[in-house]
């Protein structure tokens, strides 16, 4: 049976492994967790791997290094003895040609380019380091000017994967991506996962990555009532605003309306007896002492049943 990698699934070619030495995951996610998401820590043991060491997966016969202080330290770039080290991830390589596969990928360049000119004068390494760019706005303005194509901000956000494996839409193409999530550029239902487009906040009108995103949003810029909350449990209505929450608290609630308890907000209460009792407690002076009595008096209703009745 071929050996996979633990995080994408693909047949295990190139793997890279830390001093811990567990060599399940391919040199690609590697490489896209040490350099996207900035985390050096490995996949299975969660041990910290201040470097790797990528070589190609052999099976029992794969590269070993059990010291990884034996590898060349204070190397910035490049070729060092018998391997090569890539910064951005700090991995070693014992194959050039791999070694420049995952710098390649690190880079920001324009993926449209790239294809274009492998095919007219393959291996010309002046050419492709002339379309490096120094930060993402650069590139998004070279897709669009010179190719009529453009990132999705929130993919580009959100998705973490290289820059070469963001996907490129034209402007009709990220419209219908955005909304329904289904333009020829995200392929067919399988390969899109269930995406239907990226969620979008009914009151603000502003779209997030995820369902995630949006539920932070939602929780952190508008409101919800705690009172239905614990009444259904998992059920979430939100409000564009308190002013509107204060509404739904006077209609379907019972609001404490004295001038005090509006400016603090959230004085509300499930029962008319909770409100006379708050009433009592915190607003007694405008109160009788008979009236104050009566809100602080519970309102209890008994019932007898004998042995027999039914």
């Amino acid at each position: 049976m071929e050996d996979c990698c633990v995080v994408c699934a693909e047949p295990l070619e190139w793997l890279a492994y830390g001093p811990c030495g567990h060599n399940e995951v391919c040199s690609t996610c590697t490489a896209r967790l040490r350099f996207i998401l900035d985390d050096q820590r490995c996949c299975i043991c969660k041990q910290e791997c201040p470097t790797v060491f990528v070589t190609k997966a052999l099976g029992d016969y794969t590269k070993s290094i059990k010291d990884f202080s034996t590898l060349p330290a204070g190397i910035n770039e490049g070729k060092v003895g018998d391997y090569w080290f890539d910064s951005d991830t700090r991995a070693y390589s014992d194959d050039e040609q791999h070694y420049k596969m995952i710098k390649a990928m690190c880079k920001l360049s324009c993926s449209v380019c790239e294809r274009t000119s492998e095919l007219k004068d393959p291996g010309n390494e002046l050419q492709k380091r002339d379309r490096d760019f120094k930060h993402i706005d650069q590139l998004r303005r070279h897709l669009y000017h010179v190719h009529k194509l453009t990132m999705c901000k929130l993919c580009l956000e959100g998705r973490k994967v290289f820059i070469g494996e963001q996907k490129l839409y034209t402007r009709a193409q990220l419209e219908r991506h955005l909304s329904k999530g289904d333009s020829e550029v995200d392929g067919s239902e399988i390969e899109r996962g269930g995406f239907m487009g990226h969620p979008i906040c009914d009151f603000c009108r502003k779209r997030f990555y995820g369902d995630n995103e949006l539920y932070m949003h939602m929780q952190t810029e508008h409101y919800t009532c705690h009172i239905c909350q614990r009444r259904n449990p998992g059920h979430y209505e939100y409000f564009r605003n308190y002013s509107d929450l204060e509404v739904h608290f006077s209609q379907d609630h019972c609001l404490c309306e004295n001038p005090d308890c509006l400016a603090k907000k959230f004085v509300v209460f499930v029962s008319e007896s909770e409100l006379k009792r708050h009433n009592a407690i915190e607003h007694a002076g405008n109160m009788s002492r008979s009236q104050r009595n009566a809100a602080l008096q519970i309102p209890v209703s008994f019932q007898y049943r004998r042995p027999g009745d039914e």
